[in-house]
């Protein structure tokens, strides 16, 4: 008797308008005549349509979800207005639902509005992730994944949707045990069921992931770089580092041989002169002159060779480093520094130590000075640097000396215009000052 009772409450006859329906679906929505929703499963196929009158017979399916697998479907003669769809916030809808679900919104047609969270392109449709303040809900328009998408549909756009609202639940109506519902969907009739009512904003989350990454790639390739050419400038640099040694031994241990060899020749040529032949002796004491000022520019350039490529990066550590190997500049020549040390090409380096090289020399040998003064002074933003090389030797005549044709000051002359730069000499019998204005 309670299976046959239970046979019979289970049979159910529906009359009512079809809300939604499509070709592809064996199954279909409808409004009963006492304005429920149903979710109608067939059989066998009935092309309906939303707005046709249908008479539903079949067995309900064991549920608080209106569901029934339908035996047997008629459609009625014309059509009936189809009933205005709910239309509530996201919010709302899931205060309705949730948490065990509500058959009087489980098929029903909706409308709602909600932000694009995400965007999931699949072979045959595409599923979007649609909704605010953690109320979230899913929606697959026939999309495939061949086929564009509208270029106004993207993350963070404001969308309206409109279509069947249904969910998947898990109950035991016996034990009148039901858990969490969950897979909350919105089905649309077709891809008109989705309306994009506000362009998405430009800073979305998507772009600006972009944008940092894109930013750190950037970031990244550019500390790449700027690592490998500071190693090919470091290899470089010693590379020249080593040829400057190499050249600087090769010249010193010939060139610089056959200099010394040839002036003692000349020089023994010389004293086997008679003493009447005074036109020969001042040729040949012209040749050891000027073979003395080759060898005497060869030393000092051999020297700044060797002290630029031994010695550190900084050029007054380089300065102190070279003049500490010159044993007579101790406790004769003073290295002084103003301003805020700067980094110097190492080229101009190598031309301010022999610059350095030719004055103090000259303060020694030509003026008998006792102190050196050498100042490095860095200026300011665009100025330059400047030079100065102070002694308190006996001075000389600048004019008369330039005339006469001084190998040593036509020579820093010459270096500081090379440089770019200037040189002024002061002299009295007081000392003598040399100072460079270089950029």
């Amino acid at each position: 008797m309670t299976l046959l009772l239970a046979f019979f409450y289970s049979m159910t006859n529906l009359t009512g308008t079809v809300t939604f329906a499509r070709e592809s679906d064996d199954y279909f929505f409808m409004l009963d005549s006492a304005g429920d929703p149903w979710r109608v499963t067939m059989q066998e196929r009935v092309r309906v349509a939303p707005g046709d009158e249908v008479a539903v017979g079949g067995e309900r399916e064991p549920t608080s979800k209106h569901r029934v697998a339908a035996k047997k479907v008629e459609k009625a003669k014309g059509a009936a207005a189809i009933p205005p769809p709910r239309e509530q916030p996201i919010s709302a809808i899931f205060e309705k639902i949730m948490p065990y679900g509500n058959p009087d919104w489980y098929g029903r047609v909706v409308v709602t509005e909600g932000t694009i969270i995400d965007i999931n392109r699949r072979q045959t449709s595409t599923q979007l992730l649609i909704g605010e303040n953690n109320c979230n809900f899913q929606m697959e328009l026939p999309w495939p994944l061949e086929t564009p998408l509208p270029k106004k549909l993207m993350l963070g756009a404001r969308a309206r949707a409109k279509g069947v609202l249904v969910y998947t639940s898990i109950e035991d109506v016996e034990e009148n045990v039901s858990q969490r519902i969950e897979n909350v969907e919105i089905m649309p009739q077709d891809a008109s069921g989705l309306e994009i009512v506000e362009l998405a904003p430009f800073w979305t989350i998507p772009r600006i992931c972009w944008t940092f990454g894109s930013i750190l790639v950037l970031a990244g390739a550019l500390l790449l770089f700027l690592l490998v050419r500071r190693r090919w400038d470091n290899t470089l640099a010693d590379a020249r580092r080593r040829e400057r040694l190499r050249l600087a031994a090769d010249l010193h241990d010939g060139f610089q041989q056959y200099l010394a060899g040839s002036m003692f020749r000349l020089q023994a040529a010389i004293n086997l002169l008679p003493a009447d032949a005074d036109a020969s002796r001042r040729q040949l004491e012209g040749v050891r002159e000027a073979l003395q000022h080759t060898q005497n520019g060869l030393r000092s350039t051999l020297w700044a060779m060797t002290e630029e490529s031994e010695g550190p990066e900084s050029l007054m550590e380089l300065i102190r480093f070279a003049s500490s190997r010159m044993a007579h500049w101790q406790g004769v020549v003073t290295v002084v520094c103003e301003g805020r040390e700067r980094t110097v090409a190492r080229k101009l380096a190598a031309s301010i130590l022999l610059i350095i090289q030719e004055g103090v020399a000259n303060a020694l040998k030509h003026g008998g000075a006792k102190h050196v003064i050498v100042t490095v002074s860095f200026g300011e933003g665009s100025e330059g640097l400047r030079l100065e090389i102070k002694d308190d030797g006996c001075g000389f005549e600048a004019s008369s000396a330039r005339k006469a044709g001084h190998y040593g000051l036509r020579s820093m002359e010459r270096r500081s215009r090379e440089l770019g730069g200037e040189m002024e000499v002061s002299s009295s019998p007081e000392g003598t000052t040399l100072a460079f204005r270089l950029p």
